[in-house]
């Protein structure tokens, strides 16, 4: 029986051609046969076959009247291959169209070659004061790696890899088809043993035959001091592991730096706020600041207002990657308004009220 092309992709039959592309490079990502994980090369070739006919109008205008059986003869689809998804010889190219060539097509030439393993991000918290200064963090990894039982050949023993029989060893299939055309030839990676040309008699029970294992482990990296909320460090070669001795994939660190009680933060800058009372404002006065780097003295003019903001030169974080350079810290000034007078304590305010109304006050 022939599968629903919109379920095979996951869209609904009002789908546009944008939402088309990107339910097929989601699809076609998971079912590649060079996916060690969920690598299904017959649901790779469905999606492909879907794909293929649903982005072209014509051939979509077909399908939903006349279903699959409505392109057969109308040059758009063979009929062929399994369950009726054939005609196409080689799906790798569509999907290299869009992934730039990340994975190989059908052959065993293709599957065969170096190609780099996977990148991961991973993320890690730190702490606002970790980020004064280079901070050594260890963080644990799960790239996945050549099996250690069979050193990557996916078999028990050695012995127990030969010349895959379907194929003769390489990797493809030929096979006719009739089409309206005539008989055409067609090329298809070989079903049985997916491209590499061998066949594993006795698969290696660590991996299930497929000659890769995630393999969990720990590595210490230094977090560079002033580093932003939200930077991404990349971690080269510290991925999955290549195939054929292809390079290692990268991770990608992204550190999350937690906010502070006292301070906020805008870039290598830092910001505060100190409270002083109204005399101290009105009199100038010298006071202890809380900085990153611990107290620091500040002197604040007399006739200081509420809010008015003070500056204190390299007090702020390290500017990243820029050597013996810091930010600043703006300190904001509250001035602070006491509600529970004593008598003598509002009976001089009232007095200091009568020598100040005119001056102060303009109305």
């Amino acid at each position: 029986m022939t599968e629903d092309f919109y379920e095979l992709l996951g869209v609904n039959k009002t789908a546009d051609e944008a939402e088309l592309k990107s339910a097929y490079k989601k699809a076609a990502r998971k079912f590649h046969p060079d996916n060690a994980e969920t690598g299904n090369e017959e649901l790779f070739k469905k999606v492909g076959a879907a794909y293929e006919v649903l982005k072209d109008p014509q051939k979509r205008q077909i399908y939903d009247q006349y279903g699959a059986e409505g392109l057969k003869g109308a040059g758009g689809f063979s009929g062929a291959g399994a369950e009726g998804f054939g005609g196409f010889e080689d799906l790798g190219d569509i999907f290299s169209s869009f992934f730039g060539g990340g994975f190989s097509g059908g052959g065993a030439k293709a599957q065969n070659r170096p190609t780099k393993g996977q990148d991961h991000e991973v993320s890690i918290q730190i702490d606002f004061m970790d980020a004064i200064e280079d901070k050594a963090k260890k963080i644990r990894l799960n790239p996945l790696d050549l099996c250690k039982s069979c050193n990557g050949k996916g078999a028990e023993n050695p012995s127990d890899v030969s010349t895959c029989g379907t194929c003769n060893g390489a990797g493809q299939v030929m096979s006719l088809q009739n089409t309206i055309f005539g008989q055409v030839r067609q090329t298809s990676t070989c079903p049985s043993c997916h491209g590499s040309g061998k066949f594993i008699k006795n698969p290696c029970k660590a991996c299930n035959g497929r000659g890769y294992k995630r393999e969990t482990k720990e590595i210490e990296v230094t977090i560079p001091a002033g580093i932003n909320d939200g930077t991404t460090m990349r971690l080269s070669g510290q991925g999955d592991v290549g195939k054929n001795g292809g390079p290692r994939g990268d991770i990608y660190l992204v550190v999350r730096v937690r906010s502070h009680d006292k301070f906020k933060r805008d870039g290598a800058d830092i910001y505060s706020t100190v409270k002083v009372g109204f005399a101290e404002a009105a009199l100038g006065h010298e006071l202890e600041v809380p900085t990153i780097y611990g107290e620091q003295k500040l002197k604040i003019k007399p006739g200081t207002q509420s809010h008015e903001v003070y500056t204190i030169k390299e007090a702020g974080m390290p500017v990243i990657n820029r050597k013996n350079r810091k930010g600043d810290q703006y300190v904001n000034v509250e001035v602070v308004i006491p509600n529970n007078l004593s008598k003598e304590e509002k009976k001089l305010l009232e007095e200091f009220q009568k020598l100040r109304r005119d001056k102060d006050i303009k109305v």
